[in-house]
C-alpha cells in the first residue's frame, strides 16, 4: 500500500471513530432528554392527583449531640438539647390535609418523646418531612430540583437502564452550590414514574442524605410512601446527627379534634413500625431518670416542706430565663380559640443596619382570639428602636375579621413613624429671625402620633374598598424652642380616608389602588386642610425557576392645601420597621433621606427588581457555594424642586446573612454608596 493510500486510509477510519462517538453521545444525549421529558410528562398528568385528600403520617426523630458548647443554649430551639443526655428521641403523628400536592397543612395529633415537654428541636426538619420530588423546589424555596424542567441546565444526567423496565437515572450539579443536590433516581421507563430516589445535600447549615420511596398506590404515585434521612447539623464547634424516619398514609386516622395530645400510651397503638433496639434503649433511660427525679423530689419534701434553694435557681435561670431570652415566648388555651408568641429577646434576626438608618432593632407580639370559624380577632403589636437617632418606634393593629371569604374586617392601628421633618417651618423662622444659625437645633422635627380606623370588604373577587379616618397629632421634638420664635408645637389633622384595590386580571397580575385622605380643617382640634390623592402599581410576577420580577409604580400629589406643613404619603415614606429581605428591600428607596419624603406636592416614583438563585454570584470559587438568591435594583422618583433621583443595587442572601450594595445618583451625577444589612441566621428555625 503506498503512503498516500495509508494516509487515507487513516483518514477513513479517524472519521469513522469521530462519527460513532457523535453518534453515542447523540444518542446518549437523547435517551436522557427521554427519561427526563418523560419524567415531566408524568407528573403534568397527575398533578390533580393530590387534591383535597387527607393522610396520616407518623415521623420519628432520633437525636444525638456527638459535640456541644455554649452556643448551643443560645440558638433558638436548640437550646433543649444543650444539657444531658446526649441522644433524644421524638414521635409525632400528624394528620396532614392538601389543597394540593404543593399546599397542604399539617395537625400534630400525638407526640411523644424524650425532650422537655415535647418541645421542638431543630424544627427546619419538618421540611424534610413532605418533600415534592417533582416541584422546582424541594423545601419551601429552597434546594432546587433534578425532576422539574425549569433546573434541567442545572444539572449534569446519566441514566443506566436495569433489568426490571427500570432506569437509573443518575445526576449532579454544574456549580457547587447549597441549592443544587447529586445523587440518583430509580424511574419507571415505559412512563417516567419515579420510584424510588436518594438526594445528597446541605440546608441551612445541614448536611444531609434523604432516601424517598414513592407512593404505588393509584392517585398517590406523585407522593412519598416513606422518607428516611440522615443529617448531620454542625455550627460552631457544635455537632448533632439525626436520623429522620416518616411513614405516610398510616391506617389509623383520629378525630380532627385530637390536636398535641402528648401521649405515649396512645403513640403504641399508632406507630407503623415497632421501635428498634436503640429507640427502647433511649425510652429506657429516660424513664429511670424521670423515675429517680421524682424520688428524690418526694424524699426532699419528707424532709423540708421548703423548696431547695439551689433547684429553685436552676430552673428559674435555664427553664425561664433560657428559654425567654432565645426562644419565642407562646402559650394556648385548651380549646386552641386563643394565643399569643413574643419574639426572643436575643434575635439577631430582628436586626438591621443600613447608612442612612443605622442599627435598628425590633420584637413582635402576635395575638389570636377566636370567635368562630368565621370571626377572629387579630392583635399583633411591633416595637423597635433606631440606635442612631435613640427613638422608639411602635405599631399596634388591632383587627377584627368579620367575613373572611370577603376579606371582611375592621382595624385601628395606633403607632408612631419616624420623626418626620418639616422644612417650611425652617423657612418661616429663618425669614423673621435671619440673624440665628438653626442649623444644629432639629427645629423640623416633630413626632408623630397617629390612630387609624377603617374597614375593608371585598366587593368583587378583583375590587377590594377600604373606608376610615385618620387622626396625626404631630408635637415638635422642643416646643420650648418653638414657642421661643413664635410657631406652634403641635400641628393635627383629621382626615376621612377612602381606597380602592382593583386585581382585574385572570391568575393574578398587577394590583392597582386609589388612595384619597381629605383633612378638615376644625374638628377635633384639627389646624390642617388639605386633599391628598395617591395611585400605586405592584406587581409580583414570579418566573419559573424561583425568580422573581418585582415592580412597582405610583405618584401621589397634594391638592387644596392650605399650607406646605407635613406632606405626608402613603406608599413613598420612610420605612422604620423594616420587614427584611422578603418584604422590605424591593420596592422601596435605600439611600433617600428621611426628610426628603416630606418636602414635595407630588412624587412620581418606579422601582424595579429582579430575583433569582445562582446568578452571579454562585459562581465564585468557594463563597459562591453559600450564596442561596442575589437581586439586582433600579429605582428612581422625580420630586419638586429636586433633580431626578436613581438607586441602583445589588444584593445577595444566604443561611447567615443578606447583603445589599446601593449606589445614588442624581441627575446622572453620582450621589452616594451604601450598605444594608438584615441577619438570616436561623430564620427556619
Amino acid at each position: 500500500m503506498s503512503r498516500e493510500a495509508s494516509l487515507s486510509f487513516i483518514r477513513i477510519v479517524m472519521v469513522g471513530i469521530l462519527l460513532c462517538m457523535a453518534g453515542g453521545a447523540s444518542a446518549k444525549e437523547d435517551a436522557d432528554t427521554l427519561i427526563l421529558e418523560r419524567i415531566y410528562a408524568y407528573r403534568k398528568a397527575n398533578l390533580s392527583e393530590f387534591e383535597s385528600k387527607e393522610d396520616n403520617v407518623y415521623t420519628k426523630i432520633r437525636y444525638n449531640v456527638e459535640s456541644r458548647n455554649a452556643v448551643l443554649w443560645l440558638i433558638p430551639s436548640m437550646y433543649v438539647l444543650a444539657k444531658d443526655p446526649r441522644e433524644y428521641i421524638r414521635e409525632a403523628y400528624s394528620k396532614v390535609k392538601f389543597q394540593d400536592v404543593h399546599n397542604f397543612d399539617i395537625n400534630s395529633q400525638v407526640l411523644t418523646g424524650t425532650i422537655r415537654k415535647n418541645r421542638k428541636a431543630m424544627p427546619t426538619l419538618i421540611d424534610f418531612m413532605t418533600p415534592d420530588i417533582y416541584n422546582v423546589d424541594f423545601y419551601e424555596g429552597h434546594v432546587l430540583s433534578p425532576f422539574n424542567k425549569w433546573n434541567r441546565y442545572l444539572y449534569h444526567f446519566k441514566q443506566i437502564r436495569l433489568s426490571n423496565g427500570a432506569t437509573r437515572l443518575d445526576f449532579r450539579p454544574k456549580l457547587y452550590n447549597t441549592q443544587l443536590l447529586n445523587g440518583y433516581a430509580v424511574v419507571e421507563t415505559e412512563t417516567g414514574r419515579i420510584l424510588r430516589t436518594v438526594l445528597n445535600g446541605e440546608f441551612d447549615m445541614i448536611t444531609f442524605r434523604t432516601e424517598i420511596t414513592q407512593d404505588e398506590e393509584p392517585g398517590r404515585t406523585l407522593g412519598p410512601a416513606k422518607c428516611n434521612t440522615a443529617a448531620t447539623f454542625r455550627f460552631m464547634g457544635n455537632r448533632i446527627s439525626v436520623l429522620f424516619n416518616a411513614y405516610y398514609n398510616c391506617d389509623k386516622s383520629l378525630p380532627d379534634s385530637i390536636t398535641d395530645v402528648s401521649s405515649r400510651e396512645l403513640m403504641d397503638t399508632l406507630r407503623p413500625i415497632p421501635l428498634n433496639r436503640l429507640d427502647k434503649k433511649i425510652y429506657e433511660a429516660y424513664d429511670a431518670e424521670t423515675a429517680a427525679a421524682d424520688s428524690a423530689a418526694a424524699a426532699q419534701a419528707a424532709v423540708d416542706t421548703l423548696p431547695h434553694k439551689p433547684n429553685l435557681w436552676k430552673k428559674f435561670f435555664w427553664d425561664t430565663v433560657g428559654e425567654t431570652l432565645v426562644t419565642p415566648i407562646k402559650a394556648e388555651t385548651e380549646s386552641g380559640n386563643a394565643y399569643f408568641r413574643l419574639s426572643p429577646i436575643i434575635n439577631p434576626l430582628y436586626i438591621s443596619y443600613s447608612r442612612s438608618r443605622g442599627f435598628r432593632y425590633k420584637m413582635k407580639l402576635r395575638t389570636r382570639f377566636t370567635f368562630s370559624e368565621h370571626r377572629y380577632l387579630t392583635i399583633e403589636p411591633t416595637v423597635g428602636y433606631s440606635f442612631k437617632k435613640r427613638q422608639i418606634y411602635y405599631n399596634i393593629p388591632m383587627r377584627m375579621v368579620y367575613n373572611p371569604k370577603r376579606n371582611g374586617y375592621a382595624e385601628i392601628v395606633y403607632g408612631n413613624g419616624n420623626h418626620i421633618s418639616n422644612p417650611t417651618v425652617m423657612d418661616v423662622i429663618s425669614r423673621t429671625h435671619p440673624d440665628v444659625n438653626l442649623d444644629d437645633l432639629h427645629l423640623d422635627e416633630f413626632k408623630d402620633n397617629h390612630l387609624r380606623i377603617f374597614n375593608n370588604i371585598m366587593v368583587f373577587d378583583w375590587l377590594d374598598i377600604e373606608t376610615g379616618l385618620l387622626f396625626h397629632n404631630r408635637k415638635a421634638i422642643d416646643p420650648e424652642l418653638m414657642r421661643e420664635y413664635g410657631m406652634p408645637v403641635e400641628y393635627r389633622s383629621f382626615a376621612p380616608t377612602i381606597g380602592i384595590k382593583l386585581q382585574p386580571w385572570l391568575n393574578g397580575g398587577p394590583l392597582l389602588s386609589v388612595d384619597w385622605e381629605h383633612s378638615f380643617k376644625g374638628v377635633n382640634k384639627s389646624n390642617l386642610e388639605y386633599d391628598r390623592w395617591e395611585v400605586d402599581a405592584q406587581w409580583k410576577y414570579h418566573i419559573p425557576g424561583l425568580r422573581l420580577l418585582n415592580m412597582r409604580a405610583g405618584f401621589g400629589l397634594y391638592t387644596s392645601k392650605e399650607t406646605d406643613y407635613f406632606l405626608d404619603f402613603t406608599n413613598f415614606r420612610d420605612e422604620n420597621l423594616p420587614e427584611g429581605w422578603n418584604d422590605d428591600w424591593s420596592g422601596n428607596f435605600q439611600l433617600l433621606g428621611s426628610r426628603e419624603y416630606n418636602v414635595s406636592d407630588y412624587y412620581l416614583r418606579a422601582n424595579l427588581s429582579y430575583e433569582s438563585p445562582l446568578l452571579l454570584a454562585t459562581w465564585i470559587p468557594y463563597l459562591g457555594k453559600y450564596i442561596e438568591k442575589e437581586r439586582f435594583y433600579v429605582s428612581g422618583v422625580l420630586l419638586e424642586k429636586t433633580r431626578p433621583y436613581i438607586e441602583l443595587g445589588y444584593g445577595f442572601t444566604n443561611r447567615y446573612i443578606s447583603v445589599g450594595a446601593f449606589a445614588s445618583f442624581r441627575n446622572a451625577q453620582f450621589d452616594q454608596f451604601g450598605m444594608k444589612f438584615d441577619f438570616e441566621l436561623f430564620r427556619r428555625w
